[in-house]
């Protein structure tokens, strides 16, 4: 994929509004070939507070680029609306890839997103999931190949795109359904106990679900699609793999976008993730 332009970054030390206000100021001193004032303001003015706080000056370019695709092949004429854009780079000298997932928010898309990786063999090491105020997701992910030693391979992005357009057709795909689903027939039993502990301390806005548990493929499938069963949004996940165990970070907030504070439903989203993370599927 091409570079876009790239402009000087903000100090990640300013609060996320300024920070935001500074890139702005920036654009339109330099304004990026290619897009409308209105497509550039549709994205000031719709991202979340949390991905100002960190977006750096080429993600935000490659932000753009990426939303701009996507808007464009859904108004194609003949292409169904549910078609997901996906854009990816390779990191010099790095063991992962950046990719890019631009599409219309829906619940368990970032589930779908999870098993279509793992349908291919590819290991996600970090997912940020940013949502504007039109219903637009652009979530973030760093992918390596399963042994986690090197960059994702061009022909499984491939795969995993066509997989993940089919998974979110509709109707699903029979194929996508089941290549997203294979892993629970493969996946060996656990070899360590799953620990599972939450957390409505240290982050200011989130519930933090952490999992502790033997790695696998499909893990972290089994981990979003118990969350999104539990009528919980995902805002982030940060994925962590020592010696095949798996140390998963997961953001959650409620339908309301606020912290999971009852006792009873994070009781209920605890038995249902032990469920999914223990019991193996049978064909």
């Amino acid at each position: 994929m091409k570079e876009p332009a790239i402009i000087a970054e903000a100090d990640r030390c300013l609060p996320w509004r300024e920070r935001r206000d500074w890139y702005r100021a920036r654009l339109e001193q330099q304004p990026l070939a290619g897009f409308s004032v209105e497509e550039v303001e549709a994205h000031f003015a719709g991202m979340p507070a949390r991905y100002w706080e960190r977006v750096t000056e080429s993600e935000l370019c490659w932000g753009l680029e990426t939303v701009q695709g996507f808007l464009r092949t859904v108004a194609t004429p003949n292409t169904p609306a549910t078609t997901p854009f996906v854009n990816w780079r390779t990191v010099p000298q790095s063991n992962w890839t950046r990719v890019l997932l631009c599409t219309w928010d829906r619940q368990g898309l970032l589930a779908k997103a999870a098993a279509a990786f793992s349908a291919v063999r590819l290991n996600i090491r970090r997912a940020d999931v940013f949502t504007r105020a039109d219903n637009v997701v652009l979530d973030m992910f760093r992918v390596a190949e399963f042994d986690g030693r090197s960059p994702a391979n061009l022909a499984r992005l491939e795969e995993m795109t066509f997989l993940l357009g089919g998974a979110l057709s509709e109707p699903p795909r029979f194929a996508s359904v089941w290549a997203c689903s294979r892993h629970k027939f493969l996946a060996p039993p656990a070899v360590l106990p799953v620990r599972i502990t939450f957390d409505n301390h240290s982050s200011r806005d989130t519930t933090v679900v952490q999992v502790i548990a033997s790695d696998r493929l499909g893990l972290l499938y089994d981990i979003l699609q118990s969350i999104s069963d539990a009528g919980l949004n995902l805002a982030q996940a940060l994925i962590e793999t020592d010696d095949d165990l798996a140390h998963d970070l997961i953001h959650v907030t409620d339908s309301t976008g606020q912290k999971v504070l009852a006792a009873r439903r994070l009781e209920q989203l605890r038995q249902g993730l032990e469920k999914a993370l223990t019991l193996q599927a049978t064909p």
